[in-house]
C-alpha cells in the first residue's frame, strides 16, 4: 500500500473517515488535493493532509480506520505529507489534537502556545475558533 493523492472522488470516504474518527471537516473540502490516502480492497484505509501557509504546513486530519490501526499506518501517512511538505518548501508543521498529543510527541512533536502560532497560519480552519476550543498545540521543523 501507497499513499497517493485525493481526488474529488475520494471525498465522500474521506468525510465519513472523518466523521467516524470524530474530526472535523471544516476547510478540508477546499484543500482535498493537498491529502494523501491509502486504499485497499475493502476501502478507505486512511487519510492525512497538510495545509500550507507560507513555510508552515497545518496538519489536518491525520485518520486511520479502525480496522487499520496498530499497523503503522498513521506513521506512513505522516512521513509521506512531510516529505510532500518538504518538496513544497514547507519548514514546519503544526497541529492541534485533543486525544492524541502522547502520539504525536512520540514521533517528534512538541507543544507550543497559541501565541507561537504564525498570524498566517491562524487563518486555518483549524484554529479558526476560540482558544478553549483547541486543543493541545504542538509542532515539529522539519
Amino acid at each position: 500500500m501507497r499513499p497517493h493523492r485525493a481526488t474529488e472522488n475520494d471525498w465522500p470516504d474521506i468525510e465519513a473517515l472523518l466523521h467516524a474518527s470524530s474530526l472535523s471537516i471544516e476547510g478540508i473540502h477546499e484543500h482535498i488535493a493537498h491529502y494523501l490516502i491509502v486504499r485497499d480492497n475493502a476501502g478507505l484505509l486512511g487519510c492525512a493532509g497538510v495545509e500550507q501557509y507560507d513555510t508552515t504546513g497545518v496538519l489536518r486530519a491525520l485518520a486511520v480506520a479502525q480496522r487499520a490501526r496498530s499497523a503503522g499506518l498513521g506513521e506512513l501517512l505522516l512521513s509521506a505529507v512531510v516529505a510532500d511538505g518538504r518538496q513544497q518548501g514547507v519548514e514546519s508543521i503544526v497541529l492541534q489534537t485533543k486525544t492524541a498529543s502522547q502520539y504525536f510527541a512520540r514521533l517528534g512533536f512538541m507543544p507550543i502556545g497559541f501565541a507561537a502560532l504564525p498570524p498566517n497560519v491562524r487563518e486555518s480552519p483549524e484554529f479558526n475558533r476560540s482558544e478553549s476550543d483547541i486543543g493541545v498545540l504542538m509542532h515539529i521543523c522539519l
